[in-house]
């Protein structure tokens, strides 16, 4: 079974922040200071824009294209960072918590990170998760979406020196991220909610996901 609980993600965060060192503060405070002073979050698409195209394998391997995520209802689509950020698992535990509540809108959940390889399906086994974990290869799915960005020499030196490899994570030379975004997309492919935060404590509740797409689905 996953990992569930009744905390909110907020009330987690909370929770996590208080377990972080010195060396965990300060590199926090450098890239989200550099996000926002680069204005990275300020690319990525908006209520309105049109969703683009996509076609990705799961964690099994099985490939998913956008149209077909679409074809009975909405999408719920969410970028996480990985498997090794706690704040990460923590929203994945959030959304299977309220997967059967999306899906009892009619819609349908995915969530989608740069990790490719054994790790979206070595992620799923840890967390007892039943989501689509989608492997954004060579991270072309983050960039049409305008949430990737390069990680800079002072988070790499931070996370390296924590024994993280995201190049051998991501089966790519380039270390690169996405900030966690969650969009919720209509059948037509219209952007109906858009969450984009550069801070990555920070994630949109399943509520407010649920709000929204029962707005989308009024919308309809």
């Amino acid at each position: 079974m996953p990992n569930r609980t009744d905390k909110t993600l907020a009330e987690t965060r909370s929770e996590l922040l208080t377990t972080f060192t010195d060396a965990d503060w300060q590199s926090y405070n450098h890239l989200v200071k550099w996000l926002r002073d680069s204005n990275v979050p300020a690319r990525a698409l908006k209520v309105g824009d049109t969703a683009p195209d996509f076609l990705l394998p799961d964690a099994d391997g099985r490939l998913h294209s956008s149209d077909q995520l679409r074809r009975n209802g909405p999408l719920v689509l969410s970028f996480f960072r990985g498997g090794w950020c706690p704040f990460c698992t923590a929203e994945l535990c959030a959304l299977q918590g309220a997967k059967d509540d999306f899906e009892n809108v009619g819609a349908t959940l995915a969530v989608i990170t740069p990790e490719t390889r054994h790790f979206p399906r070595e992620l799923k086994q840890s967390l007892g998760l039943d989501l689509m974990v989608l492997a954004d290869v060579d991270y072309g799915v983050a960039e049409s979406y305008g949430v990737l960005f390069r990680v800079p020499d002072e988070t790499k030196a931070h996370y390296s020196g924590l024994g993280f490899d995201f190049g051998a994570r991501h089966g790519s030379l380039e270390w690169k991220l996405p900030i966690p975004a969650t969009y919720v997309i209509d059948r037509d492919g219209q952007i109906r909610s858009a969450f984009v935060e550069p801070d990555f404590t920070i994630r949109e509740e399943p509520a407010q996901i649920l709000t929204s797409l029962r707005q989308a689905m009024s919308m309809s």
